[in-house]
């Protein structure tokens, strides 16, 4: 069956890298592929850090909407750190906490928060 996709700015870069997103090779669908199966093993191997639920409702304010980017990521414990919810003590424990995760457990927490 035949699907159609919005190509968003990141999936026309890889068209660009494909060469064409259309014709009968599947260049860009067998890349596509394989990049969403290797993020997927990644988010599988990578175990989410214990958060309590008044951290989980801080950083699904300072993600929700927003365009997840490096910068972002770099910088969460700082948002953390800017958002209205919680008390300031909850914010800077959960900003120690962010600033020792790697990216990939920063990572981990979005996709687990379904974000």
């Amino acid at each position: 069956m035949r699907k159609s996709i919005w190509l968003n700015p990141p999936l026309e870069r890889l068209v660009a890298q494909c060469g064409t997103a259309k014709g009968r090779d599947g260049k860009f669908s067998r890349r596509l592929g394989e990049i969403v199966e290797r993020y997927d093993t990644i988010m599988k191997l990578i175990p989410v850090p214990d958060i309590t639920d008044t951290e989980k409702m801080i950083i699904g304010k300072i993600i929700c909407g927003s365009v997840i980017t490096p910068l972002t990521i770099r910088r969460m414990d700082e948002s953390v750190m800017d958002c209205a919810t919680g008390t300031a003590a909850e914010r800077q424990a959960l900003a120690e906490k962010i600033s020792s995760w790697s990216v990939t457990e920063r990572l981990a927490i979005i996709e687990s928060l379904g974000i």
